[in-house]
This record gives C-alpha cells, sequence and structure tokens, in this order.
C-alpha cells in the first residue's frame, strides 16, 4: 500500500488543545457522565481544523479503521429496536471519532510532540487507579448528578445509555452459593472488566512513557502507581488483567533478550518482580479462584461465543448492528470480546477489518527502535490477545493515541522519539565477537 508520506503544504498548525482536552480531562468527562462521548464530542472541532488545514497526512495503518467505521453503516438495515439502533449509533459514533483523533494526531506533529500525548495517557492510568478505589470503598455507589438529568427517560431508562451516563462505582454480583459479595471495582468505566482491561493497556505504555521521560521522580511515580494498582486489581478478580500484564512483560522481556539489552532487561524484571510480588502477596490467585468455584465464568463465555459464531453464520455480511439476548445464556450475545463484537455486529467482513487494524498496527511498530517505544508496543500485542475476551470501545482511545503517536514518528522524517537508543557495552561486545567469528 503506498500511502502519502510527506510534510503537507498546507501551513496551518493544529492546535492542540482538541487531543489535550480528551487526554487530560478524562477525569472531568467522567464526572460529567460524559467520558464514552467525549472522543465524540471533540471530534467535532477537530473535524473542522482539519478541513481548513485542506491538504492531510495520511500512512500506512490508517485505512483500515476508516474502513471500519464506513462498513458500519450498512449494519443499520440489520436493527429490529431503538435500543439496538441506539446502540449502533453510539458504537459508530466511537470508532469515528476515534479515526478522526488518530489522523488529527498524525498532522498535529507540531504542536502534539510525543511527550504530550504520553503524558495524557499516563494521567489516564492514574486517575483509573484511583477511580478503583472507589468501588472498593462505595460499592454500591454511582454518579448522579450528570448529563444524564438532562436525557429525557426514552433515553435515560435505557440500560446502555444509563450505564454510560449515571457511571456506578463497582459491580456488585451476589451468585447463588456465594458466602458474600463480589465487590469488583468498575470506575471510571461500567464494568468490571473494563477496568481491567484499561489498566493492562494503559499501564505499558506508562511504562514507556516513564522511560522516555528519563527522571528519577518519573521511576518513583510509576513504582508508586503499580503499588497503588494491587488492591483494585486484586478487588476485581480479573484474570484477563493479569494476563495481559504478563504478556507485556515477557514480550518486552524476550525481545530485550534478543537486542542484548541487558540494563533495559534488568530494569523490566525489576518491575514486574515488584508487581508480581505485590499481586501474589496480596492473595489475588486465590480471590479469582474462590470466585471461579462460585461462578464457572470460563464455561459461560464458552457458551456465549458459540452461540455468536452460529448466529454470525446467519448473517455473514452486516452481521446484525448491536448485540442481541441469548438464546441459551442470560449474557448477551455479541458481547465478551471486541473480535466477537465485530463479528456478531457487522459480520465477517467487519471482523476481518478489526483484525486488520489491531494486527496490523502490532505489526507496522514490531521494529520500535528503543525501550521506549517498544514497551508502547508492547501495549498493541496485548490488545490484540485481550481483544478475544474483553470489549475495546472504550479503550481504542488510548490504543488510538499511541498508535498514531508511533506511525507518525516512524514514517515522517525528523524524528526525535523513533530512534534507536545507544547500546549498553556487553551489546556491543556480542556484535563485535559476532561480526568477527
Amino acid at each position: 500500500m503506498t500511502m502519502v508520506q510527506r510534510p503537507a503544504s498546507s501551513t496551518r498548525v493544529l492546535p492542540a488543545w482538541p487531543v489535550v482536552v480528551v487526554l487530560w480531562g478524562y477525569p472531568v468527562w467522567w464526572l460529567l457522565g460524559l467520558l464514552s462521548f467525549a472522543p465524540v464530542i471533540m471530534a467535532i472541532p477537530m473535524v473542522g481544523l482539519l478541513i481548513m488545514k485542506r491538504r492531510l497526512l495520511l500512512v500506512p495503518g490508517v485505512l483500515p479503521l476508516i474502513g471500519i467505521v464506513v462498513w458500519m453503516i450498512p449494519s443499520v438495515m440489520m436493527v429490529d429496536d431503538f435500543g439496538q439502533l441506539l446502540s449502533l449509533i453510539v458504537r459508530f459514533s466511537q470508532y469515528g471519532a476515534i479515526a478522526v483523533l488518530v489522523v488529527y494526531i498524525l498532522n498535529a506533529r507540531d504542536t502534539l510532540p510525543p511527550h504530550r500525548i504520553l503524558y495524557g495517557l499516563a494521567v489516564i492510568w492514574a486517575f483509573v487507579i484511583a477511580a478503583g478505589y472507589l468501588g472498593i470503598l462505595f460499592p454500591h455507589g454511582h454518579l448522579t448528578y450528570t448529563v444524564g438529568l438532562l436525557l429525557p427517560e426514552s433515553l435515560s431508562n435505557n440500560d446502555y445509555i444509563h450505564d454510560l451516563v449515571f457511571p456506578p462505582f463497582a459491580e456488585v454480583q451476589e451468585p447463588w452459593g456465594a458466602q458474600h459479595p463480589f465487590v469488583r471495582p468498575s470506575a471510571p468505566f461500567s464494568y468490571s472488566n473494563g477496568w481491567g482491561a484499561a489498566v493492562a493497556v494503559l499501564t505499558p505504555i506508562t511504562v514507556g512513557t516513564a522511560i522516555g521521560h528519563r527522571s528519577l521522580r518519573a521511576v518513583v511515580g510509576l513504582i508508586a502507581g503499580v503499588v497503588a494498582m494491587v488492591p483494585p486489581a486484586v478487588a476485581t478478580t480479573n484474570r484477563g488483567l493479569l494476563v495481559g500484564l504478563g504478556i507485556a512483560l515477557g514480550y518486552v522481556t524476550v525481545r530485550l533478550l534478543f537486542r542484548g539489552r541487558w540494563a533495559a532487561l534488568l530494569s523490566s524484571l525489576l518491575l514486574g518482580t515488584v508487581a508480581g510480588t505485590g499481586l501474589v502477596a496480596s492473595g489475588v490467585a486465590e480471590a479469582i479462584n474462590r470466585r471461579q468455584d462460585t461462578v464457572d465464568t470460563t464455561s459461560g463465555r464458552a457458551q456465549v461465543y458459540r452461540e455468536t459464531f452460529d448466529r454470525a453464520l446467519q448473517s455473514p455480511l452486516f452481521g446484525y448492528g448491536a448485540p442481541r439476548p441469548g438464546r441459551t445464556t442470560e449474557i448477551f450475545v455479541g458481547t465478551q470480546g471486541a473480535v466477537w463484537t465485530a463479528l456478531f455486529c457487522f459480520g465477517f467482513v467487519g471482523l476481518a477489518l478489526l483484525l486488520w487494524t489491531l494486527a496490523g498496527w502490532a505489526i507496522r511498530t514490531y521494529d520500535a527502535p528503543n525501550l521506549s517505544s517498544l514497551w508502547l508496543h508492547a501495549s498493541l500485542i496485548t490488545a490484540c490477545l485481550l481483544s478475544v475476551f474483553y470489549g475495546l470501545d472504550r479503550h481504542l482511545l488510548f490504543l488510538g493515541a499511541a498508535t498514531a503517536l508511533m506511525l507518525r514518528e516512524k514514517y515522517l522524517a525528523g524524528s526525535r522519539y523513533w530512534v534507536p537508543a545507544p547500546r549498553s557495552f556487553p551489546a556491543r561486545l556480542l556484535a563485535t565477537v559476532a561480526r568477527d567469528a
């Protein structure tokens, strides 16, 4: 694929504020009950500014995301009621907004250098961790004074919209046979799995941000955040969170091992040891096993996945537009994983476009030249694997911003971020021995 890879001739400079407001204003958007719509709202001025710029820059990896948005449009023919239409509109607007955000970041290099984007994502990571404590302290709480009060009852009474505009602090599950309710923090998201997926994706990005900052303060802040993450992570009993963090750490470790970056390898292992020790000492494995013994979520998911695939075969081209009630389970079909949502809602073409987007982002950033970019790349590897189990609609903001940054710095000349880091003395020695041999 040949894309435009040269600076736009237009001298108009895109301002940074639309992206900064989305990232740095994350806590405020949540307090207003607009967290899910923040990228959509700010995409409006972004589109206007991009139009005024006239000539836009695109790089490889952008078109599949735009393709998903376009393919969602004909799926509107498949919806049966207002609730399904509402779900489709929300998902379409969110994906469309992320596509606009990616294009905007690509074209705002002068005003959005890497550190402004990465610091914003690190702020979101810290906020997500802090919000997890609301679920622990106030498990039955939720935001009440939000824009949801301004909505007509026909919208606010819809369960899907209600959870978006009046977000709860936690999921409180009381399955039959449980001695005590399972209090699983979810804020600032509607569901606990959303919290776990966010931490799994944002933690590698924040590690890369701290490394790129190259200061003791950044490292201390990172370690403090990792330690603070443990209590809400344990309370969520989220297996995917642990798997995601393990995948990111293991992936970076193997890549560093092959590169001969011994000092970086040791620092990554040290960070992993700190996090792993804290999680093990906290009893997370016991908590997960206790919940699994009471609620067999593994077999439940398998049943949903089988029904999702079987029903997708009946509408393979455009899907069903939105999740539907299950016929064999109380869980909605077309949920429980981004790939299953794409398959059920938008058919096999939609699934292919989603996989092309996520896998394409991971493949195109594989050659991450330094430790900071390698950790950002690891977040994409984590997202690809977690997409089978978790919905990523809300997390595309993080993934899209980080990927747009990496693709921009890789394909455009003059990057100060996408450059190789100096190799350590052991690595240079090994390279010399290999060359002489």
